[in-house]
C-alpha cells in the first residue's frame, strides 16, 4: 500500500512540476518535462535509494532555478520544485541516520547560497530563507517522528519479550507439579520393587537403591528450580487443570454472555499429563480471547482424539458490536504458539472467510523419538 501511495505521489508531483515549469515560468517542453521526470524518479528512489533520490531532487531544484530564473521574481526556488523537494525530504528522512539528515540540510543551504550568489537578486535571501528553514523544520521533525516510532517499537519489543518470558515461567510452574509427580512415583516405585522379589540378588538391589536415590535428588533439583520460578507471595500451587474440566471451562464462559458450544470426538482417554495441561491452558486463552474480542457472539469448540493426535479447535463467530482497540497489547496467542512448540505441535490462527476468528491446534501424543 506505502508503494502504491508514493509511486501516486512521484506521477502528481512530476505533473506538477512538468506543467508548472511550462506555463508559469515559460521553460521549453523538453527541459520542464525532464526536471518532471527527474522529480517523479526522486520520490520514487526515496524508498530504496535515499541518498541518491535526495541528490536528485536537489539537482533537479538547483536547475530548475537556473532555467527559470527571470521567471522567479526575486525568489531562489520555483514554488513547485520546492515542494517537491521538501517532499522528497520527507520521504528520505524517515529511513535515514541524523548524520544523513544534517548533511542534506547543510548542502541544501550551500546550494540555495550559491544559487543566490549567482543570480544576484537583492530579494533571493528571502527565498533562501525560506527554503533553509522549512527544509530544517522537516527535517528536524521527521528525526524527531522517526526517533518517537523507534522508541515505541523497542517497547513494544520489550513488552513481547517479557510476556514470552513470563508465559515461559508459568508453564516451567505447572510442569514442575507433572514430571515432579512422575518422579516420585518412580521413587516410591523403586523403593518397594525389592520387597516385591523373593530373595533378591545385590546387584539387583543395588540398581533399585540407585534409581531412588536419582529420583529423590531429581526431585529435590526441581524444588529449586521452582523457587526461583515461583514468587515469594505465590503460595502453594493447586492442582493443574486437565481436559476432564473443559465443560467448567465452558460453564464459566457462558455464564458471562457468551453462549458456547462444545463438541468432544473420538475416544476419551488418558493423554501425557504435559498434553491435558497444555491442552486446556490453550482451550483457555482461545475462550479469554473470544470473550475479550468477540463478546456475545458464538464460540465453537472441539476436541478430537485421534490415534497419535489431539486436535483442538476454537471458532468464534463475528461479534455484533465491534471490541474497543485495547490500549496494552496482547500476548495470548504468544503464550499458546509456546505452549505448542514445546510439544512439537502445529498451530495455526487468522480470521475466518465468514467473519470471526479461529484457532486450529494439533498436539502430538507420541515421543519425537516413536514418532
Amino acid at each position: 500500500m506505502a508503494q502504491v501511495v508514493v509511486a501516486g505521489l512521484a506521477v502528481f508531483l512530476g505533473a506538477i512540476v512538468w506543467h508548472t515549469l511550462l506555463d508559469d515560468y515559460g521553460i521549453r517542453n523538453v527541459s520542464a518535462a525532464t526536471l518532471g521526470l527527474a522529480v517523479a524518479i526522486s520520490v520514487v528512489l526515496s524508498r530504496f535509494q535515499a541518498r541518491l533520490a535526495w541528490w536528485l531532487s536537489l539537482a533537479a531544484a538547483v536547475l530548475s532555478a537556473v532555467v527559470s530564473h527571470d521567471a522567479l521574481q526575486g525568489m531562489v526556488w520555483p514554488a513547485p520544485v520546492l515542494a517537491a523537494h521538501v517532499c522528497v525530504l520527507t520521504l528520505v528522512g524517515f529511513g535515514a541516520r541524523a548524520r544523513l539528515l544534517v548533511e542534506m540540510w547543510v548542502v541544501t543551504l550551500v546550494a540555495g547560497v550559491a544559487l543566490w550568489a549567482l543570480l544576484r537578486g537583492e530579494q533571493t535571501l528571502i527565498g533562501l530563507g525560506d527554503m533553509s528553514l522549512l527544509s530544517g523544520m522537516v527535517l528536524i521533525t521527521v528525526y524527531a517522528l522517526r526517533r518517537a516510532a523507534l522508541a515505541d517499537r523497542r517497547t513494544h519489543d520489550e513488552q513481547a519479550r517479557s510476556a514470552l518470558l513470563a508465559e515461559r515461567a508459568r508453564i516451567a510452574r505447572e510442569l514442575h507439579d507433572v514430571v515432579a509427580h512422575h518422579m516420585s512415583v518412580v521413587a516410591v516405585q523403586a523403593e518397594a520393587a525389592p520387597y516385591r522379589v523373593p530373595d533378591p540378588p545385590p546387584e539387583l538391589a543395588s540398581s533399585f537403591a540407585t534409581i531412588r536415590a536419582s529420583a529423590v535428588e531429581a526431585l529435590t533439583e526441581l524444588h529449586r528450580v521452582l523457587g526461583l520460578l515461583r514468587n515469594d507471595a505465590s503460595g502453594e500451587s493447586s492442582p493443574q487443570p486437565t481436559l476432564d474440566r473443559l465443560r467448567e471451562l465452558v460453564d464459566r464462559v457462558q455464564a458471562a454472555g457468551t453462549p458456547v458450544t462444545l463438541r468432544i470426538d473420538g475416544e476419551r482417554r488418558p493423554l501425557p499429563s504435559g498434553v491435558e495441561l497444555s491442552a486446556y491452558r490453550i482451550v483457555q486463552e482461545a475462550l479469554s480471547n473470544a470473550l475479550q474480542h468477540a463478546h456475545g457472539a458464538g464460540v465453537r469448540v472441539q476436541v478430537t482424539y485421534g490415534r497419535d493426535v489431539l486436535d483442538l479447535q476454537v471458532e468464534n463467530g463475528q461479534p455484533a458490536i465491534p471490541p474497543r482497540p485495547s490500549m496494552r497489547p496482547g500476548h495470548g496467542l504468544l503464550g499458546m504458539r509456546e505452549r505448542v512448540a514445546m510439544l512439537n505441535g502445529e498451530l495455526t490462527a487468522g480470521p475466518r472467510d465468514g467473519g470471526g476468528y479461529a484457532l486450529t491446534v494439533r498436539l502430538p501424543l507420541v515421543g519425537r523419538e516413536e514418532a
